[in-house]
């Protein structure tokens, strides 16, 4: 029996592990959700450091050709290429460790809705490099590292990328009140608006079968909203018409 692999994608809040759990209700089990485990990363405080890394550094940028105390400035600056660096790095090696479970399960015929895939690493590690919180040889490095472990391995069946307006992922982030992401919601605040203008074209670019919800103009917490999910699903993926049955 066929097994198949969907992945959802999207912004920080745009509703991914919401989607996922109904996924799996929806589907009566057929499909399980798989929420990313990132447990090492929670511990360490590491979310936290990275976020207060790159916002200092963001609120300092646009003095850096001023000659004031460039001391501080690149203490801040070499803070900031450090979280960056060693968020993506614990991220990647963390996902990978998970797409092997992935890997076993589908091998056991179990279908799976993922919380974000290791392929949307790629967006995060743009934009930290667009931003230079990632130098460009680390991020260089960083590609010939993704393209030589994820060259053999399984690739999703399908990509439900979230796409969401950032005052709206503002909102939500306010809403769920988790203290490492509050300055994301701060109104001054880019780095859910710069990871929005890549969504698309890395998405598009992906070579992956994919579809886009307008999370403004479905609501998949309700029902109506989830059958329309599903329905592009199985138009993309007919195969997964049993899972839904």
């Amino acid at each position: 029996m066929d097994s198949y692999l969907i992945s959802i994608a999207g912004n920080i809040a745009a509703g991914k592990s919401t989607l996922t759990k109904a996924l799996e209700h929806r589907s009566d089990g057929r499909i399980i959700s798989f929420l990313e485990r990132v447990d090492y990363v929670k511990q360490h405080g590491y979310l936290q450091k990275y976020y207060a890394a790159v916002s200092a550094y963001e609120r300092i940028k646009g003095l850096k050709l001023d000659g004031n105390d460039p001391e501080a400035f690149l203490k801040i600056k070499s803070e900031a290429e450090y979280w960056g660096y060693k968020i993506q790095e614990t991220y990647f090696l963390s996902r990978l460790l998970d797409l092997g479970v992935l890997s076993e399960l589908l091998r056991e015929g179990q279908s799976v809705a993922q919380d974000r895939s290791i392929y949307e690493d790629q967006v995060f590690t743009k934009n930290s490099n667009n931003n230079e919180y990632i130098t460009d040889e680390a991020y260089r490095r960083y590609l010939d590292l993704f393209d030589q472990l994820l060259e053999d391995k399984r690739r999703p069946d399908l990509i439900i990328y979230l796409e969401s307006d950032v005052e709206t992922l503002k909102g939500r982030i306010v809403g769920r009140s988790r203290g490492e992401e509050s300055d994301l919601a701060h109104p001054e605040n880019t780095y859910l608006s710069n990871l929005n203008v890549l969504y698309r074209p890395w998405i598009m670019k992906s070579g992956l079968p994919y579809i886009i919800i307008d999370t403004e103009e479905i609501d998949f917490r309700t029902e109506d909203g989830l059958e329309e999910v599903v329905r592009n699903i199985v138009r993309e993926v007919p195969g997964t018409s049993r899972l839904f049955s």
